[in-house]
């Protein structure tokens, strides 16, 4: 039955803010990875690096021509590790004990640290490295060396901290030039100024790109920090700031240096607090602990990734969310930066619910490029806007030159990124962005579908012919599934949309119908299923999720041909396949009633990929080659508990949005799934839910009422509801 209730570089402080971090969000292990791409990659939305990695990057600063741009790589200065020596030597591995070093990723406080303790010698070295998120200009570096109180004034305890920093060979992307040294008198700082040695594309990029990087302390030799024996505790801190003007980075630096390490420290702490507090978190009820480690390091990479929204300085535009964060993408394993479908179709419907400002940074990208968009479409024969299968800086086409028929033949993405702004609509219900940020968009990549369509002329079919779908293994085809499927998805959006917003071009909108109707949607009668593309035979491998995501997320087909895609393509997926590829076989099959197929592709989605030391993504699974970090990954599998698990979706019906929600069920090992907060429209939602139960407690200050249907019944909920569906319960929709 259904129940209604109305209504810059910092050193650490002594004993560390994770005193109080509870097991799930506290990654700990006393050994590093094997292959230390695999360590955590930390960043603000504004800086990133990868622990212990050679390189930090800079939103939307690349270097390379065309298909050679990449992040342009600035030495990883942060880079710093710290010995404590005496006269006749320095401290060892030897003078460690058996587990006597511990490495962790402290993911509520949004840092790592390392913490040795050098019991015969009687003394405790901390080392911790973090982007700050309020100061999102500075990189913090903090060293705390404390003597253990009975051993405080022995003869042979360390005399001396030696600093060194390991920032790894010169950036081949950068002119540097000094222009300042720094003067402790003056009160000024060493000051690089970068230049980006070669352009993206000139018509969209006439000029370089410039950077400034700061240092409260610059180490061109090791530093010696002497340490008495009689004090018992030495701290030190260095702090890095980067911007593209000279003036915000020594605003930031200025600012950062006036605060001690450990009120610093607590403006970045509470700045990570705030968003699992007050943005998104998901806890787990159950005996799943390392379940519950893995979801929480997933959202911190995500977000990790993205700008902080409040900042001591105003942010600058974001320039995309690529598939391994803004702290990775020098190599081609990171993609090289760029920004793919990946962004729209797996990221967003997770970075969403962290709130609407973020989904919509993520999207701004997008329309701040839509003019490249239309360049691209032009300089190819076409009409509207052809995005990018890759794009970076301008928005033009940066795909690497190994593979130029990906470039040419991907051209799902432009219908993605349409497909991504009608499901943000659903969910926010922001009818002003509609028309102002997304029609945009929407009517121009309807206008690329149409022109890039072929259409018979004896019959009213039309194709899209010369394709490459999701499944990369397959170039080259005509009518893939799931190219047509989104693409009449995008027609039917944009007519919708400039009707919406006041467009009445009546030739322009029967045009888009007229592809939209006769664009052809394979089907295999005998089988019933959905041929992957013309000429598709069966049992042919695949490379990942193609036509499968006709159910879910783009909800196109969800009858028993959907199902019968499922068992054929579950069989013809390549175990080296993806991460994302069994998320949305869970999500399909636990949204289609399956729910123990549902389990064993969730748990095949993560338990392979993910490295046991910090919860670090790979693209691929243990034993193949693949990137980390990978952000993709993380993204299904997010969208798994929350769609999957959750059953909730949002949908756009004319002029109406809604939020179907019906009972789900819980992973394997849980009891019960929590989740603060899920977003729509104007409220904000705590959301739990069990095997039998799923309750949703949700509050609006402004706004008009919401409303529930349940079959053909009409509840009132009013700006705040309180509403449990139990087992046995139809699904219900709130509409408002």
């Amino acid at each position: 039955m259904l129940k209604f209730l109305g209504f810059v570089v910092i050193l650490a402080v002594q004993g560390g803010c994770n005193a109080q971090t509870s097991a799930a969000y506290l990654l700990q292990s006393h050994s590093l990875p094997t292959d230390l791409n695999f360590m955590p990659t930390l960043g603000n939305g504004h800086l990133g690096y990868t622990v212990y990695g050679d390189a930090i990057f800079m939103n939307g600063v690349y270097n390379g021509g065309s298909g050679n741009s990449k992040r342009a790589r600035i030495p990883n200065w942060l880079n710093i590790t710290t010995e404590v020596c005496d006269r006749f030597g320095c401290a060892t591995d030897a003078d460690v004990a058996v587990n006597g070093t511990s490495y962790e990723m402290d993911l509520r406080d949004g840092y790592f640290r390392s913490r040795t303790t050098y019991n015969g010698l009687g003394f405790t070295l901390e080392q911790r490295t973090y982007p700050h998120k309020y100061y999102n200009r500075a990189l913090v570096y903090e060293v705390v060396a404390t003597r253990n109180s009975e051993n405080a004034a022995r003869a042979n305890s360390p005399q001396f901290l030696r600093l060194s920093q390991h920032p790894g060979n010169a950036s081949d992307a950068f002119e540097f030039v000094v222009v300042s040294n720094g003067s402790s008198a003056s009160g000024d700082y060493r000051t690089l100024r970068g230049r980006t040695e070669i352009l993206e594309f000139e018509r969209f990029q006439p000029s370089p790109q410039e950077i400034f990087i700061l240092f409260s302390q610059y180490l061109e030799q090791p530093l010696q920090l002497e340490w008495p024996t009689w004090q018992a505790e030495l701290r030190h801190r260095i702090v890095i700031c980067i911007d593209r003007e000279q003036s915000v980075a020594l605003k930031e630096l200025q600012d950062v240096l006036q605060l001690s390490a450990s009120s610093l420290l607590e403006k970045h702490t509470d700045a990570w607090h705030n968003f699992w507090d007050r943005d998104f978190s998901i806890a787990l009820v159950g005996n799943a602990p390392e379940l519950s480690q893995i979801i929480n390091a997933g959202i911190f990479y995500l977000a990790n990734a993205l700008p902080s929204l409040s900042t001591n300085q105003a942010n600058e535009p974001f320039y995309g969310l690529s598939p391994t964060g803004l702290g990775r993408g020098n190599l081609e394993a990171d993609y090289q930066g760029h920004s793919f479908w990946d962004t729209e179709i797996w990221m967003l419907p997770v970075v969403t619910h962290f709130g609407f400002e973020y989904g919509k940074q993520l999207l701004d990208y997008r329309g701040r490029k839509l003019e490249a968009a239309k360049y691209n479409a032009r300089s190819k024969g076409y009409r509207g806007a052809r995005f990018p299968w890759e794009s970076a800086y301008t928005g033009t086409e940066v795909t690497n030159p190994c593979c130029p028929e990906v470039a040419q033949q991907e051209i799902h993405i432009s219908p993605d990124i349409s497909f991504a702004l009608q499901k943000f609509l659903a969910q926010s219900g922001d009818w002003t962005w509609l028309c102002e940020k997304a029609w945009p968009i929407a009517a121009e990549v309807a206008e690329f579908v149409v022109s890039r369509a072929a259409c018979e002329e004896f019959r009213p079919v039309c194709h899209l012919l010369n394709v490459m779908g999701p499944d990369e293994d397959h170039p080259d085809v005509d009518d893939n599934v799931y190219t047509n499927a989104v693409s009449k998805i995008a027609l039917e959006f944009a007519e919708w949309a400039g009707g919406h917003c006041g467009n009445d071009s009546t030739e322009l909108f029967e045009n888009w119908r007229r592809v939209n109707d006769r664009l052809l949607i394979l089907h295999d009668t005998e089988l019933d299923y959905h041929p992957q593309h013309a000429g598709y035979v069966v049992n042919t491998t695949v490379k990942q999720a193609d036509t499968i995501l006709l159910g879910y997320p783009l909800r196109y087909d969800l009858s028993n041909t959907h199902l019968n895609d499922l068992n054929i393509y579950a069989k013809v997926t390549r175990e080296s396949g993806p991460a994302m590829t069994w998320s949305m076989f869970a999500v399909n099959h636990l949204t289609s009633k399956e729910e123990w197929v549902g389990h064993e592709y969730f748990e095949r989605g993560y338990k392979n990929y993910v490295r046991p030391e910090f919860k670090v993504w790979s693209e691929t699974p243990l034993g193949y080659e693949g990137s980390a970090n990978f952000l993709t990954g993380i993204g299904g599998f997010l969208q798994a508990i929350i769609y999957g698990y959750g059953g909730i979706s949002f949908v756009r019906n004319n002029d109406q949005i809604t939020m179907i929600w019906r009972i789900g069920t819980v992973p394997l090992g849980v009891d019960e799934v929590q989740v603060n907060y899920l977003r729509y429209a104007h409220s904000t939602c705590r959301w739990v839910f069990g095997d039998r139960y799923s309750r949703m407690n949700c509050g609006a200050r402004t706004g008009p009422d919401f409303y529930m249907l349940q079959g053909k019944k009409r509840t009132l909920l009013g700006r705040s509801f309180n509403v449990t569906l139990v087992k046995g319960d139809e699904p219900v929709h709130i509409t408002f």
